[in-house]
């Protein structure tokens, strides 16, 4: 164990209560007592904290459980192994045993009294010395609270107990929502028009109808409208993966950290510059490629700048004392806004849904064969992106391969 990790063995609830080791636990005490006093608190707090607080109270565990398919020999012999679950047993001033444990493969913590087997229940006393144990214990934790686990900070810094770690996939998720807001579109867009159309325009409307009519002809191809926001988030989704995935890791701390440039280069942008600066690319973008993200960035920032040039649709002349209104667009449909029409939108819709599956397929197709292998298997399938750091503080992405 390096420096880093050690613990200290002394703090104050060690002297309250003194650890007992599982060989001096007398005969026949083996009945369990669940101590459930406040336990809602207790599950404020992971069990990784309780695993840290315990270790750095009584050091390691009094008894420990391993997972039986994990234990492997190392080259100078030695057996590791994945714990399953840990045990202390601390013995309260009345003489009383508990148990700090974990249980479902240690991701509860579990207090208990232990107890002879003959006895039914705890008396009044034992009891009383658990609360008093329970209230201790999170007098503790309030205080260690910040010094033994800040999830974060660990993760940032690259602390080396950070294994195994998991990322929500949002390209897959997005993927799939812009997919069945385009499934549900056509009836729910024809449930919006009928309210749209419940109100007769050409005739007066009392301030009521008026504001229905309005309101729903407005929302006129938002499921549309919805299934393109998608596709762009998932777009962006796989890209951000793709650049956390594989970015050299010389530009790793000014990318994300540093400067943020992953917040602030535009989609388009780090495309066009991802096989430069990630690991894993065998060739550059093909010229169909760059018509492709310009039809695209077109297409995104008509639909996410509200630019007034995009949304001037009528100008008014006065002629001869006649007053005109003139459509830019005279093929449109008067009762609908220019943006509304619901073929055009669904015509849209999957134009770009289309556009981003042929992206994704060119990025794929621009990987090295491992690079692509291990995108197919952890990006486009599954609801979370698993990663991991190596011993060097590297982020790879898929299963760790081995625990020390």
């Amino acid at each position: 164990m390096t420096d880093k990790n050690k613990i200290s063995s002394i703090a104050p609830l060690n002297y309250q209560y003194p650890s007992v080791s599982k060989d001096s636990i007398p005969a026949g005490f083996n009945k369990l007592f669940p101590i459930d006093y406040k336990s809602e608190e207790i599950e404020e707090y992971e069990v990784l904290f309780f695993h840290r607080l315990m270790k750095k109270n009584y050091g390691n565990p009094s008894e420990i459980e391993f997972e039986k398919d994990s234990i492997k020999k190392t080259k100078d012999g030695r057996s590791i192994s994945l714990g399953r679950e840990w045990k202390y047993y601390i013995r309260t001033h009345s003489g009383g045993i508990i148990q700090v444990g974990t249980e479902d493969i240690h991701t509860r913590l579990k207090t208990c009294h232990v107890l002879p087997s003959s006895q039914k229940e705890p008396s009044s006393i034992i009891i009383q010395e658990g609360e008093k144990f329970i209230n201790a214990l999170l007098t503790e934790a309030r205080r260690q609270k910040d010094q033994l686990l800040n999830i974060k900070k660990e993760f940032e810094s690259g602390d080396e107990r950070t294994g195994l770690f998991l990322l929500d996939n949002v390209y897959l998720t997005n993927y799939q929502r812009a997919e069945l807001m385009l499934d549900y579109a056509e009836d729910n867009e024809k449930d919006v028009n009928e309210e749209f159309l419940r109100y007769d325009p050409r005739y007066p409307m009392t301030p009521d109808k008026q504001a229905h009519h309005d309101k729903f002809m407005q929302a006129g191809g938002m499921y549309y409208d919805a299934s393109i926001f998608y596709s762009f988030m998932a777009l962006e989704g796989f890209v951000n993966i793709i650049y956390y995935a594989f970015l050299k890791d010389e530009l790793r701390s000014d990318f994300i950290t540093d400067q943020k440039l992953d917040e602030r280069l535009d989609i388009v942008t780090k495309i066009l510059l991802m096989p430069s600066l990630c690991d894993g690319f065998k060739s550059k973008q093909k010229a169909a490629f760059f018509k492709i993200l310009k039809k695209l960035k077109n297409h995104r920032n008509f639909l996410f700048h509200s630019k007034i040039t995009d949304s001037l649709r009528t100008v008014c002349f006065v002629e001869s004392g006649f007053l005109y209104s003139c459509k830019f667009k005279k093929d449109s449909n008067p009762l609908f806004p220019e943006r509304k029409q619901y073929p055009l939108l669904e015509i849209n819709a999957r134009a770009i849904k289309v556009i981003v599956e042929h992206i994704v397929k060119e990025i794929l197709n621009m990987m090295q064969d491992e690079h692509r292998a291990l995108v197919k298997s952890f990006v486009l399938n599954g609801m979370t992106i698993p990663f991991w750091r190596d011993k060097n503080g590297v982020i790879k992405l898929g299963i760790m391969k081995n625990v020390e």
